[in-house]
């Protein structure tokens, strides 16, 4: 149960398409940046009329962007996702949060903004190890989560973690409360 008076480390979104999401997730950053906080992570960067395969993961910090999808070629029905792409997304994101540590960042004003919680992460690829340095920077965490891995959300972040609708007031809410530290 989450106490109202106090932030948890995760705040993940989730009940709407891929496209509000990932715009949600842009968004916060914009927003939170202008608050003054540091906002480091990886979202989707979802340009209109760009296909499903040309998607990429853009790096809150740094502005480089990693290809999300392959092109398996024509008639393929293989998962599409990039393992390579991914993989320096994630090293990117920890790069980010080492740089911040080493600044002597402090985690109340650090939000480490995360794409997805999907079948990759689920299994234990593609952003885990990003999810896994945040927690143990112990910053907080903005994410989304897709609802066919719910169960293995819940069993990754346990009671970190609060799923809300995705909408902005309920990010700004969690934003403004007074964080509190992941449990050991």
């Amino acid at each position: 149960m989450v106490d109202a008076s106090n932030r948890p480390m995760i705040l993940a979104v989730q009940g709407a398409d891929r496209e509000v999401i990932q715009s949600l997730l842009v968004e916060a950053a914009r927003r939170l940046k202008a608050e003054g906080a540091h906002v480091l992570g990886v979202v989707e960067d979802m340009v209109p009329g760009v296909a499903h395969q040309d998607v990429m993961l853009l790096d809150l910090v740094t502005g480089a962007t990693n290809r999300l999808h392959q092109d398996l070629g024509p008639g393929s029905a293989g998962c599409s996702l990039d393992p390579e792409g991914l993989a320096a997304a994630c090293a990117g994101v920890e790069n980010a949060i080492t740089e911040r540590l080493a600044g002597g960042g402090a985690g109340r004003d650090t939000v480490v903004i995360l794409s997805k919680f999907g079948r990759q992460e689920a299994e234990g690829r593609g952003l885990t190890s990003a999810f896994y340095a945040a927690v143990a920077a112990e910053f907080s965490i903005l994410t989304s989560v897709s609802p066919s891995v719910a169960a293995d959300w819940t069993h990754f972040a346990g009671d970190m973690a609060q799923v809300v609708p995705a909408e902005m007031a309920e990010v700004e809410a969690w934003w403004h409360r007074a964080p509190t530290l992941a449990p050991l």
